[in-house]
């Protein structure tokens, strides 16, 4: 059989992402260590599966970068709970006072904006955790500038982030590979970025052992990258 074949990358793509979205599951099962677990998937994705470490085990990647990032993991996992129930109360308050003058409309138009500072924060904080070593506060204020850096984009994210979980509701199975392919989506722009942000601000990273050339590749296939390559392949066959 021809490993090199892109029809039997692509399988052994589409299987590795269903592992690592499955263990995602167990992990996150906890609640508090959905952010280690959400790191981890991340780490696994953009260097395991679709990254310069391509062919390795994703269990053993997945479990050891789970393990690292535990801790702090665990840390910012209470943190974003507790900020949940403040921001829900938040904008239950702001509902119920924003027809009664202007200042309960200003109120409730700053609990939007700190609503939506927090969600594309939140988004951001799994790739930054699972890529540099640092304090739970510097985690989120690199999660927070990440964010606001580029905030169409964030939106972008987001808006991906709800499509995932609309399509997982309609087809619930979905679980089993969407939060793969949500990381595979957002990873390549996040990994550029803080490459660019770590060498500007001589920070350690969790990848330090990796070459340099392998850790600026850009030729770091997709899912749909190898969806092309399998289509053209069949048509050089045909002719």
């Amino acid at each position: 059989m021809n490993y090199d074949n892109p029809f039997i990358k692509m399988l052994e793509t589409i299987g590795n992402m269903l592992i690592v979205s499955f263990f995602w599951l167990i992990f996150s099962l906890p609640v508090f260590t959905i952010v280690a677990s959400s790191a981890a998937l991340f780490h696994t994705t953009n260097k395991i599966i679709f990254g310069p470490g391509r062919g390795k085990g994703v269990f053993k990647d997945f479990f050891n970068s789970y393990k690292e990032n535990l801790i702090p993991g665990f840390k910012l996992g209470l943190i974003f709970v507790i900020c949940v129930l403040f921001v829900a109360e938040g904008l239950w308050t702001g509902y119920q006072i924003w027809r009664l003058n202007i200042w309960g409309m200003l109120y409730m138009i700053l609990g939007i904006l700190i609503t939506f500072v927090f969600i594309i924060a939140s988004i951001h904080v799994p790739p930054v955790l699972s890529r540099f070593e640092a304090p739970v506060s510097s985690i989120i204020r690199m999660a927070i500038y990440f964010a606001i850096r580029k905030p169409f984009r964030s939106i972008l994210f987001v808006l991906l982030f709800l499509l995932m979980v609309f399509f997982v509701e309609s087809f619930p199975l979905a679980l089993l590979i969407v939060p793969a392919l949500y990381a595979d989506l957002i990873r390549a722009p996040l990994h550029k970025d803080m490459v660019v942000f770590a060498k500007e601000n001589g920070l350690g990273e969790e990848n330090v052992e990796e070459k340099e050339e392998e850790e600026e590749e850009s030729e770091q296939v997709s899912l749909l990258d190898l969806e092309e390559r399998f289509s053209n392949d069949r048509k050089k066959g045909k002719d």
